[in-house]
């Protein structure tokens, strides 16, 4: 017997919409629904695939304990007691520290995954949590926190008639960077209705398809290319002055920062043309709507943090956050009441107060740095590390 049931795809943020087909109590195909009028029948190659993982012979479909023959199986209502028992022993004889988590992306599929972990370790108090977060993307945490934000977010892709794109392929990633029902055909529409895309990528990707401007610098000389846009839009007086003067400060430090970051300048360091720096700032600046955003190929380069940093201060520059009276990009439906007020929030503290035993590394702005998790479990001493537990994500990888 085969039947048709609507569900939502869990592989990454966007839920796509999906019709999946069941054969004799098995998912055998997945398709995007059709009847959705905002994913208008999208789904991607990896939700495509959810049978098939769906059906791995080598899915785990119980809990399993290590014993004499290796793995066993074993019943949940019994490991977590014993589970229980093994964390209270911990914690009497070593203190909370002694247990940390990991979190990984994998959390996407069950999204009340991670509130409950971060639920039991404020319980046990101990700080040891650890996540994706200070490995793909710290950077942009980190210069949120150093540049401050804007409570109603940025602009909207959908009434913006000019977006850049540094080191995001979201046609392909369905990621930041575009919308993520349908990125592609998203892209089509907003060059069909004239917004300019620049595209900042060492490689030519599927999204540069889409641009208006591809500029192709060395890996690493992101912050180079940003600065020197920067430097334009000052110095032709590109910048949105009113917004600055109720919202911002710094303006003359900035431009003292970047006054010798010419196009010139950055061309030779990012192997680029200096007049696709000057097109690139001014058809950005000159745009009524838009904005700068970053992803995980800009955070995997030197500099991460300046190169997200420079972008929200090209956003800033050109007043590219949300007025009174705009659409709310995340309005919150189905999530604790929020208003997303036009009004900047200040810098805040980039360190946190939790310091690793290990590199002289301590807890920051994107979370406690996974990269002295395994030192932490490896350096004997108190508050090293015992017990370690992992949701949705794999450390050893």
């Amino acid at each position: 017997m085969q039947t048709t049931h609507p569900s939502i795809c869990r592989n990454c943020l966007a839920f796509c919409p999906i019709l999946v087909t069941v054969q004799d109590g098995r998912a055998v195909d997945v398709v995007g629904d059709p009847q959705s009028a905002l994913y208008e029948g999208y789904s991607c190659p990896k939700g495509r695939a959810l049978p098939a993982q769906h059906n791995d012979p080598n899915r785990l479909l119980r809990c399993l304990r290590r014993g004499p023959r290796g793995l066993e199986p074993i019943d949940s209502a019994a490991l977590a007691p014993e589970i229980g028992a093994k964390i209270a022993a911990l914690v009497a004889e070593h203190g909370p520290r002694s247990i940390a988590a990991y979190v990984g992306t994998g959390v996407v599929a069950h999204p009340t995954g991670a509130p409950m972990m971060a639920a039991f370790f404020r319980a046990l108090g101990s700080p040891m949590v650890f996540s994706a977060a200070t490995i793909d993307k710290p950077a942009a945490n980190t210069s949120t926190a150093l540049h401050g934000n804007w409570i109603a977010g940025a602009q909207g892709f959908e009434t913006a008639d000019v977006w850049m794109l540094v080191g995001a392929n979201p046609v392909i990633s369905r990621s930041n960077g575009a919308p993520y029902h349908n990125p592609n055909a998203r892209l089509k529409e907003a060059a069909a209705r004239g917004m300019k895309l620049i595209v900042v990528d060492p490689r030519r990707t599927e999204t540069t398809r889409h641009a208006a401007l591809h500029i192709q610098p060395r890996p690493g000389e992101d912050a180079a290319l940003l600065a020197a846009m920067i430097h334009v839009v000052i110095a032709e007086k590109l910048h949105d002055g009113d917004f600055l003067a109720r919202h911002a400060q710094g303006f003359e430090a900035l431009a003292a920062a970047v006054a010798t970051m010419t196009p010139d300048w950055a061309a030779a360091r990012a192997g680029v043309d200096a007049s696709q720096i000057v097109e690139a700032a001014r058809l950005f600046a000159r745009g009524k709507r838009g904005c700068v955003v970053c992803s995980t190929g800009a955070s995997f380069s030197t500099r991460s943090t300046l190169t997200f940093y420079l972008a929200l201060c090209l956003n800033t520059l050109c007043g590219r956050w949300a007025r009174e009276g705009d659409f709310a990009t995340y309005p919150n439906i189905m999530m604790p009441a929020f208003t997303p007020r036009a009004e900047a929030y200040a810098p805040y503290p980039v360190f946190g107060p939790q310091a690793m035993r290990v590199h002289g590394l301590r807890q920051n702005a994107s979370g406690m740095p996974t990269s002295a998790l395994a030192d932490e479990i490896l350096t004997e001493g108190e508050g090293r590390v015992r017990a370690l537990f992992c949701i949705g994500g794999n450390p050893l990888e």
